[in-house]
């Protein structure tokens, strides 16, 4: 009997070491793509950050675009190549507090919000990329002062070091911060990235590019 509780307990250790997920180890800044348009920007891996937000400039209803119809006229080519130095410039202070932090919107969650939104994103060498989402939830943020910083988030495709990342993004105005893309731990560990702080762009693996053709190489 004893025997058979060694054979069944190593047989579960088994089974729960394959169906662990394997570790990428990446750094704590990484080059990122936001797929499928293959934009990229720099992005700040933070494990103490339980979300993921991203700096987006919010549009109105009219600058609405047809997704499908983008993804049809893109073109698939190779990486630009990279300069970790120029991507790293300069010194990494911590970021500003979120109170110092302009709102996406000012107003109250009693007002009715969009189903949809309509936001661009730029990257670091000014290309632009506009995009109409479906929106997953609102959050309310409490200011000291009154009233709320309300934010959308939705869904994104990420690419980081050739790992792939799906989850929920929250739009914000991240004009202060050093970098335009923080990745929290909603999509860190379901992609089993682990964070190594002394290290910036740990892995230099491609990721699928894909650009418009109307847009201007990086």
């Amino acid at each position: 009997m004893f025997g058979q509780t060694i054979l069944i307990s190593l047989a579960v250790s088994l089974t729960s070491a394959s169906e662990a997920p394997e570790i990428h180890t990446r750094g704590w800044l990484e080059h990122a793509r936001v797929m499928p348009s293959g934009l990229l920007m720099r992005a700040k891996l933070d494990s103490g950050a339980k979300t993921t937000s991203i700096h987006a400039e919010i549009l109105p209803p009219e600058f609405a675009i047809d997704a499908s119809a983008r993804e049809e006229s893109a073109l698939l080519i190779g990486d630009a190549e990279l300069d970790d130095e120029d991507m790293a410039e300069g010194d990494a202070p911590d970021d500003p507090p979120a109170d110092e932090i302009a709102p996406i919107f000012d107003t109250s969650m009693e007002d009715p919000m969009p189903e949809t939104i309509t936001f661009k994103l730029t990257s670091r060498r000014g290309r632009e990329v506009i995009y109409t989402e479906p929106v997953v939830r609102w959050v309310s943020i409490r200011r000291r002062g009154g009233g709320a910083i309300v934010r959308p988030v939705v869904n994104m495709d990420l690419c980081i070091g050739g790992i792939r990342l799906k989850g929920e993004v929250n739009l914000a105005d991240r004009s202060g911060f050093n970098y335009p893309l923080l990745v929290g731990r909603n999509m860190l560990s379901d992609a089993g990235i682990a964070i190594d702080s002394r290290t910036i762009f740990a892995a230099r693996k491609a990721c699928p590019p894909i650009r418009l053709k109307t847009d201007p190489p990086e």
